[in-house]
């Protein structure tokens, strides 16, 4: 009965991971603008009317609104219109301004290109069109609702929507891995490594490398299997900051960037609003240093110009 009593004032009572949400939606922003200026250029290519996109959003949004939507393709202006209003919810999901209304035209454009040109989008747009959905339930930037409101209701309910979906993710992901025989053996990374879609030249030559290709194959299953309970253990900590690193050599080796900015922005939501504000805290503190710091050097150097 007691749990019962805390979880529904944890749901109730005032709006959790504010800062790992706004987190959160910086990254998704700067994963949909780093999409648009890659990929942008190409657009004639890949979404236009005589491109290779062929999808329709009929299926989806039925006859009536998929239809009209679908024109929305038929015509070079309305495809960069699409990316416009990308780049538009991108942007505000980045500097905060009001950041439902972007979540929403960014998830519309999102869908509207996924759905136009099926075969490019990779993992990261799958969870990340998953996350966006849920943050559209979320507290706007700078929003103060009152306590035990209906607001703060839905925005700590997608709170523990996209934490349940990040552990699901990684669960499935790792006990997937563990049943496979290369990951098994510890040389799945050697093979991943040597496929050129997914490796950049130096990580061919890195993972050649048995003890290397040994510890990289066995990290991520671990890491993966154990990430739903870890994170409501004492290693909660650790493995944030294992995630991160792991999902930056992701980034830098196989080259998948808006997976790693994604990933690194969800697991960035498990960090609580007090461990913010004391990083925060701590990292002023150490600016404040390193300006005084400075400042004595300084005065040192004209004391000792002074002398001379």
């Amino acid at each position: 009965m007691n749990l019962l009593r805390r979880g529904w004032t944890w749901l109730a009572d005032e709006p959790h991971q504010i800062r790992g949400v706004r987190v959160l939606q910086v990254a998704i922003g700067a994963m949909l603008l780093f999409r648009l200026f890659t990929e942008g250029r190409y657009a004639a290519y890949l979404w236009g009317p005589r491109g290779l996109g062929a999808g329709s959003m009929i299926p989806l949004f039925g006859n009536p609104v998929g239809g009209l939507l679908d024109r929305l393709f038929t015509t070079q202006a309305g495809t960069d219109a699409v990316l416009l209003i990308l780049g538009v919810g991108a942007l505000g999901l980045i500097l905060g301004y009001r950041t439902r209304v972007a979540t929403g035209i960014a998830l519309l454009a999102f869908i509207l290109l996924e759905e136009r040109l099926p075969d490019l989008p990779d993992g990261g747009d799958n969870i990340a069109r998953l996350v966006v959905c849920y943050m559209l339930f979320l507290i706007p930037y700078g929003g103060k609702p009152l306590r035990g409101s209906l607001s703060v209701w839905f925005h700590n309910i997608a709170v523990l929507a996209i934490m349940l979906q990040v552990a699901v993710l990684y669960g499935t992901a790792g006990l997937a891995k563990a049943y496979g025989d290369l990951w098994h053996h510890g040389i799945a990374m050697y093979y991943i490594s040597q496929v050129q879609w997914f490796s950049l030249p130096a990580m061919r030559q890195m993972f050649k490398n048995p003890w290397i290709t040994t510890v990289s194959s066995y990290v991520p299953v671990l890491y993966q299997v154990w990430f739903p309970i870890a994170v409501i253990s004492p290693l909660r900590r650790s493995w944030i900051a294992i995630g991160i690193f792991f999902h930056l050599g992701i980034a830098i080796f196989m080259g998948l960037v808006t997976f790693s900015i994604v990933m690194m922005g969800l697991v960035l939501v498990f960090v609580s609003d007090r461990e913010y504000a004391k990083m925060e805290k701590i990292m002023r503190r150490a600016v404040m240093l390193l300006v005084a710091h400075l400042r004595i050097q300084r005065l040192s150097v004209q004391n000792l110009h002074a002398s001379l």
